[in-house]
């Protein structure tokens, strides 16, 4: 049913009393819902008859096996007892009719009497949502009751309800609260007309009893009980407890672990003006212990709020902060608590909690006060900062959250708490980004933390708020920021500009280099060559590494016949025409260089560098040839097998190239040797030169060393290639043995298989696989290799040897039928075969199949069914 139609407005304008007349007037068939708040009660009409009842719990119709007389208290407690605590209805009604405690009609009569209560208790429900469907959802219960024949007239069901209501309005005075205990006066005498109802109710009288339990306990339907018991108290023969005496009895059932009953009392007493700590504490206790939170929470607080005794007002209030979601007042009284008593550590937290509490409702006002009366008891000057702040620009004021950030970042770094020093400053950055002195200090921090990256971050940012006024009045703390965003970033070239241009401003670095070129242009005029040197020099020194600049003392130590310094000058030009991009300078550069200093190993690198970034293969491997040779020539062994990796990447196929590249790292003796053996290797294999890639494999396996598993494996796979059979199987072995001695089995088991294949009918490397798969709890590719072994041993006429692998085979693999089979064909000499013997199994097996099944006879004792009785 879909809960949506209960939420229509027009469902709860109905009037139900008149909505039940309408359904009898029209005899409709249908199920009608009546909801108020959790309750559900479905209503079957059939030709406008009330049929079946249900939503009303279980114990209701229990009970009304014993209103109706149908049954005795012992009798249901019994037949509850097999049922359990959350029976069904329709279980307990066919219980009862399964034992013969009650007949059909007697089953009638208790459902008459539990419609009419709970019929009556329906139609005195006030705000309800209605819903009526042709078709209800599926209800046992309801079922139960139409198949049992029940059908009420419904107008006389309604009648006899707001007949039941229009009474009890009338001694609506006198029915005692649920909780009331009532008191049997017993100077009063019982009148001899009493009705039969009061009589009954005072048979089972006991002091002491509450109304509710008198109603659950009551032979009498709910509403018998209450008019005999409003009737008792009409005449005076019961009174309610007083308030004092209702303490007294609520105290001995919460003595006597009677909770739920405590509870009831003391809200009861409570309601009647009792109003005492002790009382709301019990409340609060009782209240959290039924889950009801809210209601101990406040229970709590005016308990708090009511002892005098600090520390136990302390634990209420604390209980009713933790229980309840009003935490203002309990905090409150806390914190005036704690300033009373001077402790200043938990005032500290509770202004705390209220801060955060009124900022939580956007009373930033009142979350500031709190903050700062926080900060007059000592509280923590980062955090309360932080945190007036933050409501400082919830309220629109950036200048007094700049004020407290501030103060927030300088009191972190006073503290040492750098993290929390660089949250503020960030804070602080976004109220005002341009402030140069707020960045650096944030960068310097973020550096010191190892966080280089950020402190560029925040320093760039800054940057980029600055206009031309502003540069121009604070360039003084504009230059700090660009020589840290320097210092920390060395390939930023607009902050090594915008500093260039500052210095420059103030005749620093670029004045002086000027001033160095005219020395230099009077000195070359004058033909002063050794001072013409060292000035150039020194312009490069104070950082004028101009290609130009670099080209005019390369020549001019060209000129003084110092050819390495030359060389040296030649190589710097060159770089520095290759940093700006000039590439077909550089190569100029180069040329002019090689031809000036044509041994100068460098040149000849920064020429083949040069044509291989513009792309000229041919020209650059012609250059790393050339320098490689003149490596050599020299004695260079470094510079050599730098060219040489140079140019076997322009050259990959070039075998020639790779034996030098490992020439030259085996006399260097350099750890990465052996890449290089085996990159030959490799190379010889792909030109199918096995002769030189057996060589250096040898080679390889001589320079590694034990146990050297890798490179021996390669040299076995090249003797294998290469057909030399013989020393695949010596080398093999060896390595074999090696690599079990050192327990690595995966590659023994690598190494075996690749034997086998080269070797397919050698029945010792065949066994020899089966027994490593065995060892390393394989069975069944040790199986298999078994097998095959078994068969090449007999081939070989070496039984014994085969006889043993059907032993082997028969402990690794139980309870296989093809082996004692494979023995038996081995006694015999006959020729033993897997496949043969597995299709010999496989037909034994069908067809002894086929004979159990032939075997069949009707009616025998294999065709019988079981039957599965219910």
């Amino acid at each position: 049913m879909n809960s949506s139609r209960f939420d229509r407005p027009a469902a709860n304008l109905i009037d139900l009393p008149n909505l039940v007349q309408n359904i009898t007037s029209q005899r409709r068939d249908g199920v009608m819902t009546v909801r108020m708040g959790k309750e559900d009660r479905f209503l079957r009409f059939v030709a406008g008859n009330l049929v079946a009842l249900s939503g009303v719990p279980a114990s209701t119709f229990a009970k009304a096996l014993v209103w109706a007389e149908v049954m005795t208290p012992e009798q249901l407690s019994a037949c509850l007892a097999t049922l359990g605590k959350n029976f069904r209805p329709e279980h307990l009604a066919q219980t009862v009719l399964s034992r013969n405690l009650a007949q059909k009609d007697g089953l009638l009569d208790a459902l008459d009497c539990y419609v009419e209560e709970a019929f009556s208790e329906v139609i005195g429900w006030t705000t309800v949502k209605v819903n009526f469907t042709t078709e209800g959802p599926s209800d046992p219960w309801a079922e139960l009751q139409v198949s049992l024949g029940m059908s009420i007239n419904t107008g006389s069901l309604l009648l006899e309800s707001l007949r039941r209501q229009d009474e009890l309005k009338q001694i609506a005075q006198f029915v005692p609260d649920p909780w009331d205990v009532l008191v049997l006066d017993a100077t009063r005498e019982v009148p001899g007309d009493l009705p039969t109802d009061a009589v009954r109710i005072l048979q089972g009288w006991r002091e002491g009893m509450i109304a509710v339990s008198l109603f659950e306990r009551s032979l009498l339907a709910p509403f018998r009980a209450t008019t005999a018991l409003a009737h008792l108290r009409r005449i005076g023969l019961v009174r309610p407890a007083s308030s004092t005496e209702l303490v007294v009895h609520a105290d001995a059932a919460h003595a006597h672990g009677r909770h739920r009953e405590a509870y009831g009392l003391y809200r009861r007493a409570l309601a009647l003006g009792v109003d005492s700590a002790r009382i709301h504490l019990h409340l609060g206790e009782l209240a959290e212990r039924f889950g009801e939170n809210e209601a101990a929470a406040e229970s709590y607080l005016t308990a708090g709020v009511q002892l005098t005794d600090t520390s136990s007002a302390v634990i209420a209030l604390r209980n009713a902060l933790r229980l309840g979601s009003n935490r203002e007042a309990p905090l409150t009284h806390l914190l005036a608590i704690y300033i009373q008593l001077d402790a200043k550590e938990e005032a500290v937290s509770v202004l705390m909690d209220l801060a955060a509490l009124f900022e939580e409702r956007g009373d930033l006002d009142q979350a500031a006060k709190a903050v700062r009366q926080a900060q007059e008891l000592g509280v923590d000057p980062v955090g309360s900062s932080m945190i007036l702040a933050r409501l400082a620009a919830a309220e629109g004021d950036p200048e007094q959250a700049a004020l407290q950030l501030e103060l927030a970042a300088h009191a972190a770094q006073y503290a040492g708490r750098n993290e929390d020093a660089v949250n503020a400053w960030r804070q602080l950055l976004g109220i005002v980004p341009q402030r140069c002195e707020y960045a650096r200090e944030c960068a310097e921090l973020l550096a010191g933390l190892g966080r280089e990256g950020e402190a560029i971050d925040i320093l760039r940012a800054n940057l980029k708020h600055q206009d031309a006024a502003a540069t121009a009045a604070h360039e003084d703390a504009l230059v700090a920021v660009y020589e840290m965003l320097a210092r920390l970033d060395p390939a930023d070239t607009s902050a090594h500009d915008w500093l260039a241009k500052a210095y420059e401003r103030r005749r620093d670095r670029e004045g002086a280099t000027q001033q160095l070129r005219h020395i230099a242009a009077a000195q070359e005029r004058s033909g002063n060559f050794g001072a013409l040197a060292s000035t150039l020099e020194r312009i490069v020194e104070l950082g004028g590494n101009h290609s130009d600049v670099l080209t005019q003392l390369a020549k001019v130590r060209t000129k003084l016949g110092q050819d390495t310094a030359a060389g040296e000058a030649w190589v710097a030009a060159a770089d520095a025409a290759i940093i700006l991009g000039a590439l077909k300078d550089a190569r100029a550069l180069v040329a002019a260089g090689i031809d000036a200093a044509p041994a100068y190993l460098p040149l000849r690198v920064r020429q083949a560098q040069v044509a291989s970034r513009e792309g000229d293969q041919t020209a650059a491997m012609a250059a790393f040839r050339a320098g490689a040779d003149l490596a050599l020539g020299s004695g260079q062994l470094d510079t050599a097998r730098s060219l040489l990796i140079q140019l076997r990447r322009l050259r990959p196929d070039d075998l020639v190239v790779r034996i030098q590249l490992a020439e030259v790292t085996e006399q260097l003796k350099d750890p990465e040797a052996e890449r290089f053996l085996r990159d030959v290797m490799r190379c010889a294999v792909r030109g199918n030169n096995q002769g030189m890639a057996l060589q250096y494999a040898r080679r390889r396996v001589a320079l590694v060393g034990q146990p050297g598993f890798e490179a021996r494996a390669e040299l076995v796979e090249l003797l294998r290639r290469s057909g030399d059979h013989a020393g695949e199987m010596a080398k093999g072995s060896e390595l074999l043995e090696q690599l079990l001695e050192h327990a690595e089995f995966e590659k023994a088991i690598e190494l075996l298989q690749r034997m086998v294949a080269s070797n397919p009918r050698n029945a010792d490397l065949v066994l020899q696989l089966a027994d490593l798969y065995a060892a390393v709890d394989d069975p069944r590719q040790a199986g298999r290799y078994f097998r095959h072994a078994v068969c090449l041993l007999q081939v070989e006429n070496r039984l014994p040897e085969a006889q043993k692998a059907l032993d082997q085979l028969t402990d690794l693999i139980q309870g296989d039928e093809t082996i004692p089979l494979a023995r038996a064909a081995l006694e015999k000499a006959h020729v033993v075969d897997w496949e043969a013997i597995r299709a010999s199994l496989s037909q034994d097996q069908r067809r002894r199949l086929a004979d159990e099944i032939g075997s069949g006879r009707a009616g025998s004792a294999s065709q019988v069914v079981p039957v599965v009785k219910e």
